[in-house]
C-alpha cells in the first residue's frame, strides 16, 4: 500500500514524520500543531529501516522550503 508523508510541528517546534493513509493526518495532528504534507512524495508501508532516514530528510526540507 502507497501512504502519503508528512511532518508535523508541535507548539514547542518539534518535528515529527507521519506515514499513513492521506484521509488520516488529521487524525495525527494535535491543538495548536501545523500539518505540511509532501505532496510528491509517497512511500509503500511498512517503510523499510533503511529508508527512514531519507523520509525524514525529505520532510525537513519540504518545510524548509516552505519558510
Amino acid at each position: 500500500m502507497s501512504s502519503a508523508v508528512a511532518g508535523i510541528i508541535d507548539r514547542n517546534g518539534g518535528l515529527r514524520v507521519v506515514v499513513t493513509e492521506r484521509w488520516r493526518m488529521q487524525q495525527h495532528v494535535g491543538h495548536g500543531e501545523r500539518l505540511f504534507i509532501v505532496s510528491d512524495l509517497e512511500v509503500q508501508e511498512p517503510v523499510r529501516w533503511g529508508q527512514v532516514p531519507d523520509v525524514i530528510e525529505a520532510v525537513k526540507q519540504h518545510i524548509a522550503s516552505l519558510q
